[in-house]
């Protein structure tokens, strides 16, 4: 026994309650948790991109995400050895990289999604900006508190970046990769970085990576995070993690009664529309009935 709720390290115990729905009988798809969050934000956006695959228009935003993420990957797994510039570099190169791979999927650079009433070429490059300030400045902060936070390693040795896991929540595989695993001055906490500016709903995303480190090394972590990316702008501030989040809170059972739930209504077709504010950033709102776009 362990300290998930009382669930055990090999736990496919279900509960069924409140779901309502069938289980079909074939073969258990694995899930992630941007399947997870895409599909409770909309279910119509997550089956025309992800079932229909109905071609979704690039945004600038997302470039930018990924660019960061791999700059922020090699600095740490360097060992914080890394100049700045070497950074920025890896940095740049991935955004060019990814810029290439969305230009090839829609070279119409009026058919991106931008932020406000900014042209494409405005948008991409004021995130190009952005970003490489993100980098520098998580560079910063990891300086300032190199003494006593620092990339944990986990029992078989890997740095804990990007770190890949595939596990059962209750009858369904999850897998993803865990950002990071940090040493911290309250204890060893996942941390989840994040460039944009939108609030976290949950910490749902950090409890499932808190299971998954209890699963793959025994393991119990209690802290959960997210590092908030610099700002630019008219409201500049640096990057740093937010307050830590006890993760013991969350309920293993309603944690696997949320993927079930998803699971179940993915593979029988239950997809609901959820038209809202976020259609503004959604790449295949051109596609949609809901919007009158069938």
């Amino acid at each position: 026994m362990w300290g998930l709720s009382g669930l055990t390290a090999t736990s496919t115990c279900q509960e069924r309650e409140g779901i309502g729905l069938p289980i079909s009988t074939g073969g258990t798809k694995p899930r992630s948790h941007s399947q997870y969050a895409r599909f409770a934000q909309c279910g119509l956006a997550y089956r025309l991109e992800r079932v229909d695959r109905k071609p979704s228009n690039p945004a600038g935003w997302f470039i930018q995400g990924i660019a960061v993420h791999h700059g922020v990957e090699l600095y740490e797994r360097s060992g914080r050895t890394l100049t700045r510039a070497q950074v920025a570099e890896a940095y740049c190169q991935s955004w060019d990289r990814e810029l290439h791979a969305g230009r090839a999927n829609q070279p119409d650079e009026s058919r991106w999604m931008t932020g406000g009433f900014k042209s494409a070429a405005k948008d991409l490059a004021d995130r190009k900006a952005l970003g490489e300030h993100q980098v520098l400045d998580y560079i910063r902060y990891a300086e300032e508190v190199n003494e006593h936070e620092s990339i944990w390693h986990a029992p078989d040795g890997k740095p804990a970046i990007e770190l890949e896991f595939r596990i059962r929540v209750g009858d369904v595989v999850v897998r993803g990769f865990i950002d990071q695993i940090v040493q911290t001055p309250y204890g060893l906490t996942v941390r989840d970085v994040k460039t944009g500016t939108k609030k976290q709903p949950s910490a749902l995303q950090l409890a499932l990576y808190r299971r998954a480190v209890w699963e793959m090394y025994q393991v119990d972590i209690t802290w959960g995070d997210y590092f908030e990316c610099a700002r630019l702008g008219r409201s500049p501030k640096r990057g740093v993690p937010t307050d830590p989040i006890d993760l013991t809170t969350i309920d293993q059972h309603w944690l696997e009664r949320q993927y079930a739930a998803m699971d179940a209504a993915e593979r029988n077709g239950v997809y609901l529309a959820n038209p809202g504010d976020h259609c503004v950033t959604c790449g295949v709102q051109q596609h949609c009935p809901a919007k009158g776009n069938a």
